[in-house]
């Protein structure tokens, strides 16, 4: 009976959520490695999608169920709906009593501010499952293990990367043992994620690397993961082979942080190889890609390689503040990445940029001179609100700053109620950014640019100056 595991992934409690290809990887794969040393595992995937549920977008993408609930009162004063993303929780129970007999519960986290979808999850294991462990892991857990001990409540608490960590904890736990399978010693000797766990699944996930080199002063990554460690790229192909055949699905999406480091080692042999295989596949990258690494032969490489979601991580046209946040890409790497793009044949409308709003000092002129910039290259922007993280530089210079205190509830770094605002920078600026944005989006998918024309572009250029002034 101890053998038996049940793993969980929560609820998002938020304002706003999206299936952005958003699956808990890490979850997923440490199922799959407990099943190699003999558990046997179960699963209860709170965002999974229910039989009325919304039709999928895009490449499978698409809308969570969604369920408005109350406030939590220190949200009280955003004018906005609350809501718990995912399945009902009657729906929840009912999978949940099928496990009474699990000598174990893991459950996930991942944003901080998502806390009381994990906190509710672990309270109603409680409640119908008395006495059984409960495990916290993932990136909150990670990030802020005393504020997770202390709400969540979990009997144990592992930080960082997992797999070896849980193993040895549930052999203390269920007396289960299995010495005769040595640990892993890279990255390719860890078993596939275990989607066959996902209900119906519309995608996979393909992550080729662990960990990212760089040290960006927004990002917790080197917190949260083991150190920066590549896989082999012909174990990385063998990957999309099976799990095409397994699955029979098309649309991949890399999870890498640091995709097109050393490219030519790396991602050019995968995607060179998979153009070979002639698998009908569609590639996409929800996580921001790093401009200065595309040249002529890694565009024609993606294009042929059939890569249809392209996200630059671009963050801020202002190049101060972009040595300041270690950024990966100037002005005018975003325009050489555009223009091998193009040349290999995508059009500037299937391409986005990621820009950061709500960093510690930013104003607004300089959001709007970013979203401009990308917006006069053909390129849609992908508005990423800055959310302050614990334990980064950024949320450092917050602090200082006096704009957050050292120890906010993680409910107040929500980047949906953009928790930098201020006098000069309110939320009612931010909304109408967002709007600006959308309506800029809107042109580029015509394939109209307001700011190339020399007239229209002076003027335009000179009104945006005079409003972000006031």
């Amino acid at each position: 009976m101890k053998k038996k595991l049940l793993l969980i992934n929560p609820w998002i409690y938020d304002f706003t959520a999206y299936d952005l290809w958003s699956k808990p990887l890490g979850l997923l794969y440490l199922a799959s490695f407990l099943r190699k040393y003999g558990f046997s595992v179960q699963y209860i995937d709170c965002l999974e999608k229910e039989d009325n549920a919304p039709a999928s977008r895009k490449y499978g993408s698409g809308p969570y169920r969604r369920e408005i609930i109350e406030k939590p009162e220190i949200l009280n004063h955003v004018p906005r709906h609350y809501a718990r993303y995912g399945i009902s929780e009657n729906a929840f129970l009912e999978q949940l009593l099928q496990h009474k007999q699990a000598g174990a519960v893991l459950v996930t986290s991942i944003m901080t501010y998502w806390y009381p979808g994990v906190q509710r999850v672990v309270e109603l294991v409680r409640e119908h499952l008395p006495g059984v462990p409960v495990i916290l892991g993932g990136i909150y857990a990670s990030l802020l293990p005393q504020h997770a001990q202390k709400t969540v409540k979990p009997d144990y608490l592992i930080t960082g990367p997992g797999e070896i960590k849980a193993l040895r904890l549930l052999s203390e736990l269920t007396g289960f043992k299995n010495d005769s399978i040595p640990l892993p010693l890279s990255l390719d000797d860890y078993p596939y994620p275990a989607f066959d766990l996902i209900k119906n699944p519309e995608y996979l996930i393909i992550m080729t690397e662990r960990g990212c080199p760089y040290d960006c002063s927004f990002c917790a990554q080197k917190k949260i993961a083991m150190p920066y460690t590549r896989r082999e790229p012909a174990k990385v192909v063998q990957e999309f082979k099976d799990r095409y055949k397994s699955f029979r699905l098309r649309d991949f999406a890399f999870y890498d942080d640091a995709l097109f480091i050393a490219k030519e080692k790396h991602i050019q042999p995968i995607l060179e190889e998979l153009i070979r295989s002639y698998l009908p596949l569609r590639l996409h990258s929800p996580n921001g890609l790093f401009a200065k690494h595309v040249d002529k032969e890694l565009a024609q490489l993606m294009y042929k390689s059939n890569f249809k979601t392209i996200r630059i991580s671009f963050e801020t046209s202002n190049e101060a503040r972009r040595k300041d946040m270690y950024s990966k890409v100037s002005n005018d790497d975003m325009i050489r990445a555009v223009g091998y793009l193009t040349e290999a044949g995508y059009r500037p409308k299937d391409l986005e940029a990621y820009v950061l709003m709500g960093l510690p000092g930013q104003d607004l002129s300089e959001v709007i001179a970013s979203i401009v910039f990308v917006h006069s290259l053909g390129v849609r922007v992908s508005l990423a609100s800055f959310s302050p993280i614990h334990g980064t530089r950024e949320f450092d210079k917050a602090v200082q700053a006096g704009l957050i205190s050292a120890d906010i509830d993680p409910l107040l770094t929500n980047k949906s109620i953009f928790p930098l605002s201020g006098p000069h920078f309110s939320y009612e600026s931010f909304r109408k950014i967002r709007t600006f944005t959308q309506t800029l989006n809107e042109a580029a998918l015509r394939g109209l640019s307001l700011f190339t024309d020399t007239l229209i572009g002076a003027d335009v250029r000179r009104i945006v100056g005079q409003i972000a002034s006031e």
